[in-house]
């Protein structure tokens, strides 16, 4: 039994989860930052596209937050799309759509203002084109959210930040400066990348995600420990995702970055 299934396969079980991910996962701590920023002092409603949704879990927060936001989610596996859709048309959330699409394939212009793409581009061979394309699709002076594996050899398993169901093979890994001139080959202008998973999230993510799921894989027995287990460790998972998400590091497993279209646009 994997973690994530336990809430994957059972839909009434999944608030629990997006409970879970907002503390447990670290890249969720940074790019909360980055929507945080971009939100602050914004009181009109701003179209947003989340791109590898995976299961969700950013819908469900940005919906939460802001409820005024119209979010349209893609992926290219049908049955995280087909779950997802179950899940907020039965809770009601009515300015989410999700739909089954290749971000590599998507054709438009000048659509969202905030694009979201956690843990994708390194799984897509057409990396390029696909962060042109969110360009293309990004209005003037909106804003990409990216987080993506670095090319530091540090272990970071199971990969849970975005796909949290499968560790799917990796193609590509960055550094700070593949990934700034990736963006900016695409036409960013302005590009700003940090490093997340420094030695306090990958000690947060060993706590909070590898050893449970190393206990389930083991016996599902292991399932009535994990409440006991989660009520010592979650808090602190929480202090270490803090200290990752606001301490620079001159290193870690993921790259954060935030790029922002031009006013000009193309």
């Amino acid at each position: 039994m994997r973690l994530a299934g336990i809430f994957h396969d059972q839909p009434t079980l999944r608030t629990l989860f997006y409970v879970l991910t907002d503390g447990l996962v670290v890249t969720f701590w940074h790019i909360r930052r980055s929507i945080h920023a971009f939100a602050w002092g914004r009181n009109r409603s701003a179209h947003v596209l989340d791109a590898g949704t995976g299961m969700g879990q950013y819908v469900h927060y940005l919906s939460l937050r802001h409820p005024q936001w119209n979010i349209y989610a893609v992926d290219r596996n049908p049955d995280e799309i087909s779950a997802c859709n179950e899940y907020f048309h039965r809770k009601h959330y009515e300015r989410v759509l999700f739909r089954t699409e290749n971000v590599v394939d998507m054709q438009r212009n000048e659509v969202y203002d905030l694009i979201l793409a956690v843990n994708v581009i390194e799984y897509i061979q057409e990396d390029s084109r696909a962060v042109a394309n969110m360009y293309a699709a990004l209005k003037p002076g909106g804003q990409l959210l990216l987080s993506v594996r670095s090319d530091k050899n540090f272990p970071l398993l199971p990969n849970l930040s975005n796909k949290l169901t499968t560790n799917q093979e990796i193609i590509h890994r960055y550094n700070n400066f593949d990934l700034k001139k990736l963006l900016r080959d695409a036409g960013f202008k302005s590009c700003k990348a940090r490093y997340s998973y420094g030695i306090s999230g990958r000690l947060s993510t060993f706590l909070g995600i590898s050893v449970p799921n190393h206990l389930l894989r083991r016996h599902d027995n292991y399932l009535y420990f994990l409440p006991l287990y989660f009520l010592f460790v979650y808090p602190i998972t929480i202090v270490l995702n803090a200290i990752d998400s606001y301490i620079g590091h001159s290193e870690g497993a993921e790259v954060v970055a935030v790029a922002t279209k031009s006013m000009q646009g193309t």
